[in-house]
């Protein structure tokens, strides 16, 4: 059987986790169902929009240095909690390399975790985090140009 981009489509539209893919011009390439689901936005409204678009301005530079610390190997990857409006959510954000070293796109994975974050709030590990998705920190139109 032949990989082709029909069949890795389905694969994307089809895991348990919403998954994101930026490319190296901060372009999002990919935004699956359940990532539109969790994140309370347009998947096909977010593709070939800056990643920018989706965090309010507030967190811009933030997550420009995130991402260029993953391109350049200062970060292995990141993961945290977000409460996006609501819900809990654990991000897991990594770069995707190839043969020659390069980085060819950074990986959002966005999985549900109301069942872990009760666990931890249970033993007494757990922080109250602010909410995102809310105010300053509310995604913008996918299409405005970014400054």
């Amino acid at each position: 059987m032949k990989v082709t981009l029909k069949l890795l489509e389905s694969f994307a539209e089809n895991l348990k986790v919403g998954i994101v893919i930026v490319d190296n011009d901060d372009k999002i390439i990919l935004f699956n169902k359940l990532a539109g689901e969790m994140l309370q936005q347009d998947p096909q409204a977010r593709i070939g929009s800056s990643i920018l678009r989706c965090h309010g301005e507030v967190s811009e530079k933030p997550v420009m240095k995130m991402i260029t610390e993953l391109k350049n190997r200062v970060l292995e990857h990141y993961e945290g909690w977000v409460n996006f409006k609501g819900r809990m959510l654990y991000e897991y954000i990594y770069p995707l390399w190839n043969s020659e070293g390069e980085c060819l796109a950074i990986v959002e994975e966005l999985h549900d975790a109301a069942e872990k974050a009760e666990y931890l709030k249970m033993k007494g590990e757990w922080e109250n985090l602010h909410v995102s998705g809310l105010g300053e920190k509310a995604p913008r139109s996918p299409h405005e140009k970014v400054m």
